[in-house]
């Protein structure tokens, strides 16, 4: 069944959380909506620049939109040009954070426009918006991370392939197998098994609160409220508090293109031990069968 609202009618069906089908027929309601998509898409592609430069700043690396060129080779120049290159940089970021609060501030006042036409219909909405936007945005991601890879070997030669790795103290990371790896993928394998890469609260914290509510249930009823307030106390501090490490998510990317490397040529088996292997399956077997037995 149609509404016709005034003289027009734009018809767009969605999926809730629960799969249920949201029609909205209100063209005032779906020309919100699509300001506050498109204002949430810039916020998002803006953090996703944040990080790229803090990347670059972290890396000293020179990105493709700053063009600085210095005469001379020496090694004051070097210095200048870098210091020149650093302080750029930081001025984008600046720029790029008053963007920020700007697009911050009007995706607030987006929110409450969409709130007050939907009535009790916004949540589930914007939970079905989020969810699309983490898929575009890891995607982004990806790209960023292949850009700074392009970066990285067209700034500093090929820092690419590394040779294999001969057991040594200083190194521990011991390459056995035809897996070409980086120097970056070498320093994130050096952390060791027992480095936990961090993930950005937003994406766990709605499962954290939906599986702390589903244990509060299983107590008493009469100290059900006294848990929840102090579990929600204690989340908000998680959400406030944590800091995101830059480098986290290219750390990530890392561990991908090694498992992907690994299975692409159907070889790879870490041990951990207080150096990191990287070795095939049957080298790995024959060397069990040697020693007879297996280092946890």
């Amino acid at each position: 069944m149609i509404l016709v609202v005034h003289a027009l009618v734009l018809i767009n069906i969605d999926r809730n959380m629960h799969g249920d089908e949201i029609k909205i027929v209100n063209a005032k309601q779906a020309r919100q909506c699509y300001i506050f998509k498109n204002t949430k898409r810039k916020l998002l592609r803006t953090n996703a620049a944040v990080w790229f430069n803090k990347v670059c700043r972290i890396r000293q690396l020179q990105p493709n939109y700053i063009n600085i060129k210095v005469n001379g080779h020496r090694r004051q120049d070097r210095r200048t040009a870098t210091q020149a290159t650093r302080y750029r940089i930081n001025q984008e970021i600046k720029y790029l954070y008053c963007k920020k609060q700007q697009l911050n501030k009007q995706l607030y006042n987006e929110h409450l426009k969409c709130a007050q036409l939907y009535n009790g219909m916004w949540p589930s909405i914007q939970y079905s918006i989020e969810a699309k936007f983490n898929n575009e945005m890891s995607e982004l991601c990806d790209t960023l991370n292949q850009k700074l890879n392009k970066l990285t070997q067209n700034q500093r030669g090929h820092d690419g392939h590394t040779q294999t790795y001969a057991g040594t103290r200083k190194n521990r990371v011991v390459n056995l197998t035809n897996i070409k790896l980086t120097k970056e993928q070498i320093k994130t394998l050096e952390m060791g098994p027992q480095y936990a890469i961090e993930k950005n609260p937003k994406q766990y914290l709605n499962e954290l609160i939906i599986d702390t509510e589903n244990a509060i249930k299983c107590l008493h009823n009469g100290i059900q409220n006294t848990f929840r307030y102090l579990a929600a106390k204690r989340i908000k501090q998680i959400g406030e508090s944590n800091r995101h490490n830059v480098m986290q998510k290219r750390h990530q990317y890392n561990v991908n293109q090694i498992k992907g490397g690994g299975k692409k040529n159907k070889e790879a088996e870490s041990r951990p031990q207080t150096r990191v292997g990287l070795c095939r399956n049957t080298t790995y077997g024959e060397q069990v069968a040697e020693r007879g037995t297996v280092s946890p």
